[in-house]
């Protein structure tokens, strides 16, 4: 079954089976029922927050400011944890322009692979580059990763080094290398969409392919995320999400427009404004 959502402002068109079929509850050891642990020697097994996997529905939909926020309000509301934002892209994105603010990365998701030890605490901090929300950021590089090795191998080392990654997988969601986190539904899905007509239209096609690969339960867990990228973007993108979508999935959030994140630039926390921190912690928190 196919996720049902109308193109922007068409109204939808569904019928009330096809609705009672895709907001029923999963059923008890469904793949969206997480498993939060407190594992031993710095192990994280979602103990207060999940991993987390940011996709955009399309082109310039913020995934990389997406994932760079929610890591820093990770940090800044739970302490506790070491978030690292780590490059998913196929080829390699702008994560590292985007991310180092302080002092830029050493190393690459490649690099650190292939490290003897990558599982250390101190491998993943020689391969970070530095943020000043005290957020690691890991780029990688446009060659493939190394032989045998996946982001599945790059979550578990992560998790092993007692980190919590938050992945920026770019556009667009049928990216092959994310495929083993879409696997594990332990890791939360947010999908980042533009504040334009023409883009939440685009996420019609990004729900039913994840609908047809992933099942209505993944989906069901996951967090739209509408952002606001230019100053005349108003509340009507994330209005008409909401009205089709919040009983689909976990919840619709937005990020307002902030002149710090339009800039281009290394992205700081503390430069944003009180609303755009407030709304990435929002964020954080629905994903709990």
């Amino acid at each position: 079954m196919s996720v049902i959502f109308p193109d922007h402002p068409a109204e939808l068109s569904a019928t009330p089976t096809d609705l009672a079929l895709l907001l029923r509850s999963a059923p008890p050891g469904a793949p969206t029922d997480r498993v939060r642990l407190h594992g031993g020697n710095g192990f994280l097994l979602w103990a207060d927050l999940p991993s987390v996997l940011v996709l955009g529905s399309s082109g310039g939909a913020g995934t990389t400011t997406t994932a760079l926020g929610l890591a820093a309000a990770a940090a800044y509301d739970y302490g506790e944890h070491s978030p690292v934002v780590v490059d998913a892209t196929p080829t390699g994105g702008d994560l590292a322009r985007r991310g180092c603010d302080i002092i830029d990365a050493a190393g690459t998701v490649q690099s650190w692979l292939n490290m003897s030890h990558r599982s250390l605490p101190s491998a993943v901090l020689d391969a970070c580059g530095e943020n000043s929300a005290s957020v690691g950021v890991l780029p990688r590089g446009p060659e493939a990763l190394p032989r045998r090795e996946s982001y599945s191998s790059v979550h578990r080392d992560l998790c092993e080094a007692g980190c919590l990654p938050v992945y920026d997988g770019g556009a667009h969601v049928t990216n092959r290398m994310v495929a083993p986190l879409l696997c594990d539904s332990r890791i939360a899905l947010v999908i980042t969409v533009a504040a334009r007509a023409d883009a939440i239209n685009r996420l019609k096609p990004a729900l039913i392919w994840l609908d047809d690969n992933y099942s209505q339960y993944h989906l069901a867990d996951s967090v739209i995320v509408v952002t606001r990228q230019h100053p005349s973007d108003g509340p009507t993108v994330a209005n008409h999400a909401r009205r089709y979508l919040e009983d689909v999935v976990r919840a619709v959030a937005e990020i307002p427009y902030d002149t710090h994140l339009a800039a281009g630039g290394p992205v700081t926390w503390s430069r944003m404004a009180q609303s755009t921190r407030a709304a990435y912690r929002q964020v954080v928190n629905l994903m709990r």
